[in-house]
């Protein structure tokens, strides 16, 4: 008799392997925080467990992974729609975020965890660059562990920025962005279910020095590095001006294109630069809402894919997409591959739960822990129930899952083993309707 801290019986198991393992009625024992049984469910098998749950008619599958983020944002929905990057930057995003209280941090990030993990996402990672006041980013963290969800803690940094109107609070030598980045490291490195990163926020707001030096710190501590990649044309208008040369070479010529390194967005990549990064081993965090919302136009995904580059999803803020929903993001990966390559086959079913999943691990370096279902894997797991009306009837798994869900399907999320919702209820005792009016009541207050 095996004991174990929590069974999933009665589940269809999507383990999402390389190769495509489905069991069509399977059994989960977890046991401190992770997968310590997984198979057929038999009659003769027999196990306890301090709390079970019957996914019967349900789909089990390892949590999303969102590789890209800003959380303060979810106070923004709606706010410069309409408008294209700069403009919208200097029209809303800058003008609260420079104001952001510890209060409104807490808030928000509260609105987009919650989201994400509503929408079977597990993993979520913050790009935090609203550093005016070192103790956002404390707010920011505690508020993400709080939820339940495991969080990777972005720091980035700006040390330039007078061409494109960054605001002076914002800017700072890299060598102070460095330390705090440090002082993170040092105060939550106990926390497994965290992660600290660092690196530039945008091209027009990182000076050559900072691009090295930030390098330095990175390769010699081993801390993984991001940035905002060819988002826009501004991105490379920039870089010729100053440096006589596209962002992805002057990033080459310094060393900056590694395997640590997950590039934002890439909407504006050449052939032979999608080749470099696949040669240099970089990932990709593809933003399909952001990047149409603002106009910015469509990544090269199945490219990328082709040319064997790693790809995960992520959500963007919500100043750009309005949500932080994983499912949401995958149906419209899926979609707008199609269209833009005007080819049914561009973007299947598949390749886009494998970019939410295995994708976003690999993207972070966690795919030896979390990505797919496996015995000795962290138990980062959500249970999709087909039934609604939306998903039925469910023909296809996979197909359902991008196609045909929302955030309702999400019958429980579970996270390092533990649940963090399920039915409508959030493990960390935070009621949606309380947040709802705390939120409304803070900023009828500005």
């Amino acid at each position: 008799m095996r004991d174990y801290d929590l069974v999933i019986e009665n589940a269809a198991i999507l383990t999402m392997v390389a190769d495509g393992t489905i069991i069509k009625n399977g059994i989960i024992g977890v046991k401190d925080g992770l997968i310590s049984l997984l198979g057929e469910q038999t009659a003769n098998l027999c196990c306890q467990a301090k709390k079970r749950i019957d996914a019967q008619g349900m789909l089990a599958l390892p949590g999303f992974v969102n590789t890209h983020v800003h959380c303060f944002q979810s106070l923004l929905k709606g706010l410069g729609a309409d408008r294209p990057l700069i403009d919208w930057l200097n029209s809303s995003v800058q003008p609260f975020g420079v104001r952001v209280t510890h209060r409104q941090q807490e808030l928000a990030a509260l609105v987009a965890c919650l989201e994400a993990i509503r929408s079977g996402c597990t993993t979520l990672c913050e790009f935090f660059y609203t550093n005016q006041d070192p103790e956002l980013a404390d707010v920011c963290i505690e508020t993400m562990q709080k939820t339940g969800i495991r969080s990777v803690m972005m720091r980035t940094f700006q040390d330039y920025g007078e061409e494109y109107n960054v605001p002076d609070c914002y800017v700072e030598p890299v060598e102070k962005a460095i330390e705090e980045v440090e002082r993170l490291r040092k105060k939550y490195s106990s926390d497994d279910m965290l992660s600290i990163w660092t690196g530039p926020d945008v091209t027009w707001a990182t000076t050559r020095k900072g691009y090295k030096t930030i390098l330095e710190y990175c390769l010699d501590r081993k801390v993984r590095y991001t940035m905002h990649l060819n988002e826009s044309r501004e991105d490379n208008d920039m870089c010729r001006r100053h440096y006589g040369k596209s962002i992805v070479d002057l990033l080459d010529e310094i060393g900056f294109l590694t395997d640590q390194f997950l590039a934002v967005h890439c909407v504006y990549l050449t052939q032979s630069e999608i080749e470099l990064l696949a040669e240099r081993g970089v990932s990709i965090s593809h933003n399909p809402a952001a990047n149409l919302y603002l106009g910015s136009g469509i990544a090269p995904v199945p490219e990328c894919l082709r040319a064997g580059i790693n790809v995960s999803l992520g959500t963007d803020g919500a100043a750009s997409n309005n949500t932080t929903d994983m499912l949401d993001t995958m149906r419209l990966a899926a979609l707008i591959h199609k269209g833009a390559c005007r080819d049914a086959t561009a973007m299947s079913a598949e390749k886009v739960v494998r970019m939410a999943t295995l994708g976003g691990a690999k993207a972070l370096g966690i795919e030896k822990t979390v990505g797919t279902l496996e015995v000795g894997k962290k138990a980062d797991i959500i249970l999709f129930d087909p039934a609604k009306i939306r998903s039925v009837p469910m023909h296809d798994p996979i197909a359902t899952l991008v196609y045909s869900a929302s955030a309702e399907n999400i019958d429980t999320t579970i996270v390092n083993g533990e649940v963090v919702y399920s039915k409508g209820v959030f493990s960390c005792g935070i009621d949606e309707e309380q947040l709802y009016h705390q939120v409304m009541s803070e900023l009828e207050e500005q």
